[in-house]
């Protein structure tokens, strides 16, 4: 049993992340620009929705995208949740490191797991912009939120980490936020309405997930409703 194991994990590799990145575009969901922008918030969402499960949360997710460069295709996507919040020596990890198998099934996630996902999303805001992502977490035993920019050591395959600060997190309404995630990142992207669009995903989620509290705000500033059972 002994060999057996020594023999598989020498069958795991760890490759530089953005190679991974570029030769699996398909299978992550990045291979167009309109479709990149679904996935990015498709990976946001669903980790939030995981997390306010296994804390037993009834999730409140704010996604708001916001166009930045029209003619170069960037967008900001923000993604707020009042989830439990990340612990600050672990955001690195979840946003910044891959460790993958031999066989590309072996890494897939389903909902419930942090993994490339997350990782996608940073690699491609970094290679698309060049920008880290920021990152704010506030878990209930502090009274501040840490705040952290995360980007990718892509040679060595680990995050890297810029103005780390601590701040007390205020809503809009003056109160303070108790626990929670929020995720902002620039990208080359595309917002289009129809059939295949970051609404009708977050339509669909917030029909098949009724006890979740999602709002929407699109490029033009509107709100549009999601489901009639919210």
């Amino acid at each position: 049993m002994s060999g057996t194991a020594e023999r598989m994990a020498k069958n795991q590799k760890q490759v530089a992340i953005s190679e991974f990145f570029e030769k699996n575009k398909h299978f992550l969901g990045f291979d167009s620009l309109t479709r990149s922008l679904i996935t990015a918030v498709k990976e946001a969402v669903d980790n939030s929705l995981d997390a306010c499960e296994e804390a037993r949360i009834l999730p409140e997710i704010r996604v708001q995208i916001t166009k930045i460069d029209e003619k170069k295709n960037i967008v900001e996507l923000k993604s707020e949740d009042n989830g439990p919040g990340i612990p600050q020596r672990s955001i690195e990890k979840v946003f910044g490191q891959l460790l993958f198998g031999s066989r590309f099934h072996a890494i897939r996630q389903s909902r419930g797991q942090q993994g490339i996902g997350i990782t996608g999303v940073v690699m491609y805001s970094q290679l698309t912009t060049g920008r880290k992502t920021h990152v704010r977490s506030k878990i209930a035993t502090e009274a501040s939120a840490a705040i952290v920019d995360i980007g990718l050591d892509t040679r060595k395959n680990k995050a890297t980490k810029s103005n780390e600060s601590r701040e007390i997190w205020e809503r809009p309404d003056g109160s303070f936020k108790e626990h929670g995630l929020e995720v902002t990142t620039r990208m080359k992207a595309k917002y289009q309405k129809g059939r295949q669009s970051v609404y009708q995903y977050l339509r669909m989620t917030s029909i098949v997930n009724p006890h979740a509290d999602i709002t929407f705000t699109d490029p033009e500033g509107a709100s549009p409703p999601l489901a009639s059972c919210n």
